[in-house]
């Protein structure tokens, strides 16, 4: 049995009625898509006819520079001396100004003297008695021997007197060495200063008992010369040692070395006095991979004490020439450090550098930088790798004469104000350029697609 439903005319109006709007809502949104994409067109048009962007750029030299290493060294006193008291007793008097200078041979201490006295008087008694007795040996001994001429005495007696004289002659000797120790007890009861040099506090006032377990009395340093021993990486110590070898083989004067040690003190300031290496070990640490070196430095004014902790400067005393260009206009990324080049055709390149020490702002580049070639150092937020650009020389942040050149002693105070050379080269890479990963071309040109693409989504959405 089958059913049949009819359907009204009326609902079959309203479907095609809602077909032919659908119809037009999708072709009025055909229309409006149309619209945008034009927009955009002509919007990626407009840059093609614009003027390029203009960008500072340098061209890049050489200057002369100082180069140097640092490492973190530790003062020491040229000499060191503990007072002991070798002898036990009150201590008397002190001889000295505690942190003041002392002169070798100054009584520093002085301990009571009288019992050592007292026991020198009496070895040298003993010595008298001794040698009394020995001359009585001596002369029964003759006596003996007279007597044994005339066969008086049996030779039993004579022997027995000679051993007597032996005796006698090994006490005297003995006598004499008691002597000696009782003097030298007394010429310890002061302590006298072996080195001249300044003396730190005493660790005993006047009427404690002292002795050779009190420990340290007090300690004198020698502190003009004072030297600073530190330890260096391997492959620095092969360099020092083979322009060491080289000069000696172009016949230089063997005193004018090729480095020189310099001091930067905790505070950041420059030592005034240069140094010369003194020792150099002759083995290689094997847990560190290490060399031991020791430098001596003059200390007139006693500025360095030992024990402190000192970053050591060592520097090539001949000026050499190096490619150096700003810091602010090298750019990082994974890969490594690189700057943006403009070629003769006015087209921004990456360029792969490698970077050496720092001077002041300046940078040294080892390899991947020719003198002549220009660099961008300011705009770089506003191009990117292929981009033609209209360079415009800039001056540089600084004058590299006045941050990498001079006589050793100005590199290496220029290299001590490194952190205010750092934040100088902040501010400019700040005002010219943002940071060195968002100047990157590579990582810079996608972020622009992405809001491109974001902007017409949004524009074609509404």
């Amino acid at each position: 049995m089958q059913a049949f439903v009819r359907i009204p005319a009326r609902a079959d109006k309203r479907t095609r009625s809602g077909r032919g709007a659908r119809s037009r809502y999708f072709a009025a949104l055909a229309w409006l898509l149309a619209a945008v994409l034009a927009g955009c067109g002509a919007e990626q048009a407009q840059p093609g006819s614009a003027e390029p962007p203009a960008v500072g750029v340098i061209a890049v030299g050489e200057q002369k520079v100082n180069p140097f290493f640092e490492f973190v060294g530790k003062t020491r006193a040229a000499e060191t001396v503990a007072l002991r008291a070798r002898v036990t007793g009150f201590l008397q008097e002190r001889g000295f100004e505690e942190g003041g200078e002392v002169e070798a041979g100054q009584v520093l201490f002085k301990i009571e003297p009288e019992q050592y006295r007292a026991t020198l008087d009496q070895a040298q008694a003993a010595l008298g008695a001794a040698e009394a007795s020995l001359n009585r040996a001596e002369v029964d001994l003759k006596r003996y021997q007279e007597l044994r001429k005339a066969n008086n005495v049996s030779q039993q007696e004579v022997d027995k007197t000679q051993a007597e004289v032996l005796v006698q002659r090994a006490a005297v000797e003995t006598a004499k060495a008691d002597i000696e120790k009782a003097r030298l007890n007394v010429d310890y009861t002061e302590v006298i200063a072996p080195i001249a040099g300044r003396i730190d506090a005493a660790a005993f006032d006047v009427g404690n008992l002292i002795g050779p377990d009190s420990g340290v009395l007090a300690t004198i340093n020698r502190m003009d010369p004072i030297k600073v021993t530190f330890s260096i990486a391997e492959n620095w110590y092969l360099e020092i040692v083979q322009q060491a070898a080289a000069q000696r083989r172009n016949g230089s004067d063997p005193d004018q070395r090729v480095f020189q040690p310099l001091l930067r003190l905790s505070h950041g300031g420059l030592y005034e006095h240069a140094g010369e290496f003194d020792f150099i070990d002759n083995k290689v640490d094997e847990k560190t991979g290490t060399v031991t070196v020791r430098a001596e430095f003059p200390n007139p004014d006693q500025i360095l004490l030992p024990g402190q902790f000192v970053t050591v400067v060592i520097e090539r005393k001949d000026a050499v020439d190096r490619v150096l260009i700003p810091q602010a206009a090298v750019l990082t990324d994974q890969g490594g450090a690189y700057v943006l080049l403009v070629n003769d055709d006015d087209v921004v390149e990456a360029r792969r550098i490698e970077t050496g020490q720092r001077f002041g702002p300046n940078l040294v580049v080892e390899q991947g930088l020719a003198p002549g070639e220009r660099i961008v150092l300011y705009g770089i937020q506003k191009v990117r790798p292929g981009l033609t650009v209209k360079p415009e020389q800039a001056a540089a942040p600084s004058d590299p004469m006045d941050n990498a050149t001079g006589t050793s002693l100005k590199a290496a105070e220029r290299a001590s104000a490194g952190d205010d050379a750092d934040s100088v080269g902040v501010d400019q890479a700040d005002v010219g350029a943002p940071d060195a990963e968002e100047q990157s071309g590579d990582d810079a040109e996608p972020a622009q697609d992405e809001s491109g693409g974001e902007r017409a989504t949004e524009a074609a959405a509404e």
